[in-house]
């Protein structure tokens, strides 16, 4: 294994060359770690090179740094038998038996159930065929990059471009994949990608399908690393779902508390109150939603939907309803500033109880491969979730507006999009076109009054049960 920087040049979308003459190829550009597969091809992990203005955090580095740390001849891998697409689970176990692992452990179900395991990353690829669900393996690194750019506080994993043998990875995944599939009841779209990824892996697939999966002349398939933690929400921040995929989920999903707190223009504490009663009308929201929510919880919620709909907005998220997870964390204040911590467990920890931190959800989105790619419908512009908003976070905001202001000069956030995140003119033109519209709803509602740069959950916490005052933020952005 071995560590260098490098840039790859792409000239199309996924249209893939060579960077040296012992170096696979790769729609994108960073820090690259080589793997020799038994085949003598050179794998590679890649750390995608940072997004302009975007901010990483110490966990973020370490994360990137951990999975360009994995060799796939030295791990089990087994295939993801649940939900609708394939995937590659890795675990690192006790001994280098990983044949002999992967033949007794990866039938298991959700995951293998051996012990003494750890369960450090997925790999996932680009699968779109007409009988499958729809992932695009690109989307995940870009929610990545962009979220970071924004500074979000919900969570977005960590992901890295990994490339790895075809056919290795047909004998030791895929394969095994079909046959403890054939005979599982409602797997269709699972099963079908699975047919999918062998047809392409041994050839049997050419086209734009194929081209979206393999490198290296067809002797690779790659796609992205990353590890989803959470556990589900339900109604209470899903929307109960009640009218069926597609346009129906996501208008439920505006039915909300937080959603309809957004779209209220009493002050945010007021709103966020009033929010809970009226979204508990509805008796499945009711059963999920409890009448003691936290004013404080909605608030952040407010924030999360705002980030949430803004990242799908723009990258054209066909698959979010339903896939929003949560993680419990304490909230406080600690000399002016906002803190977080993981709360496993009720009980508050004691060198913050006098501090008086409030157990909230955090929000997290783990699956963010249904964006990007062209033929995805955008339910949040199709569903107008950027309009009728009366609340808005200044931050999120401002750096949208700068956003819209490279990507119409073609600045060096936009230069990223083609040449780092490997995406193609017509990509990135879909998602410079979409910043700038959800930037132009958001101003002028902004310069008529209707919306207010007035969302500041920190607030809330800073004076509890004290409505805050409207910020006095101009509508402009600051250089």
């Amino acid at each position: 294994m071995r560590s260098k920087t490098v840039t790859l040049i792409c000239a199309a979308a996924l249209s893939m060359v060579w960077a040296s003459a012992d170096v696979s190829a790769a729609p994108v550009s960073g820090e690259v770690t080589e793997f020799r597969a038994a085949s003598g091809l050179v794998e590679q992990c890649i750390r995608i090179t940072d997004f302009p203005g975007a901010h990483y955090t110490k966990h973020d580095r370490k994360t990137e740094k951990d999975y360009c740390e994995l060799d796939f001849a030295k791990i089990a891998v087994c295939p993801k038998l649940w939900s609708t697409s394939p995937g590659t689970i890795l675990y690192e176990i006790d001994g280098t038996d990983y044949a002999g692992f992967e033949r007794e452990h990866c039938a298991d179900g959700h995951h293998a159930k051996a012990a003494a395991l750890h369960h450090p990353a997925n790999f996932k690829v680009s699968v779109n065929a007409s009988d499958t669900s729809a992932t695009y393996a690109p989307s995940s690194w870009v929610y990545y990059h962009l979220s970071r750019y924004f500074r979000t506080g919900i969570h977005v994993p960590v992901a890295v471009y990994r490339s790895t043998d075809a056919q290795e990875h047909n004998r030791r995944v895929t394969k095994p994949a079909l046959a403890i599939v054939a005979n599982r009841h409602g797997l269709g779209m699972l099963r079908a990608g699975w047919h999918f990824l062998d047809a392409v892996e041994t050839g049997r697939q050419a086209g734009s399908g194929a081209n979206a999966v393999l490198t290296d002349n067809g002797r690779q398939i790659f796609g992205v690393m990353l590890d989803s933690k959470g556990d589900r929400y339900k109604a209470e921040f899903n929307g109960t779902r009640e009218s069926g995929w597609g346009s129906g989920q996501n208008n439920d999903f505006q039915q909300t508390a937080p959603f309809l707190a957004l779209r209220d223009s009493r002050p945010v504490a007021e709103a966020a109150e009033l929010s809970i009663r009226e979204a508990r009308k509805n008796p499945r929201m009711a059963k999920s939603l409890a009448a003691d929510t936290p004013v404080e919880q909605i608030a952040f919620w407010m924030k999360d939907v705002l980030e949430i709909t803004l990242l799908d907005y723009i990258l054209g998220q066909q698959d979010r309803i339903g896939n929003i997870d949560f993680t419990w964390r304490w909230f406080w204040i600690e000399d002016g500033t906002l803190q977080t911590r993981s709360a496993h467990d009720k009980a508050i920890p004691a060198d913050i109880a006098a501090l008086n931190p409030l157990r909230l959800r955090q929000s997290a989105i783990n699956d963010n491969d249904a964006g990007v790619r062209a033929g995805y419908a955008d339910f949040a512009a199709k569903t107008h979730m950027l309009e009728g908003l009366r609340h808005y976070n200044p931050g999120l905001y401002q750096q949208l507006g700068r956003l819209a202001a490279d990507f119409e000069a073609r600045g060096p956030a936009w230069t990223w999009l083609t040449a780092s995140a490997g995406l193609s003119s017509k990509e990135a033109a879909t998602i410079a076109r979409r910043t700038g519209e959800a930037f132009a709803l958001l101003q002028a509602d902004c310069k008529s009054g209707a919306l207010k740069l007035d969302l500041e959950p920190t607030q809330l916490l800073m004076a509890p049960g004290v409505a805050a005052g409207e910020a006095d933020v101009s509508c402009d952005i600051a250089s």
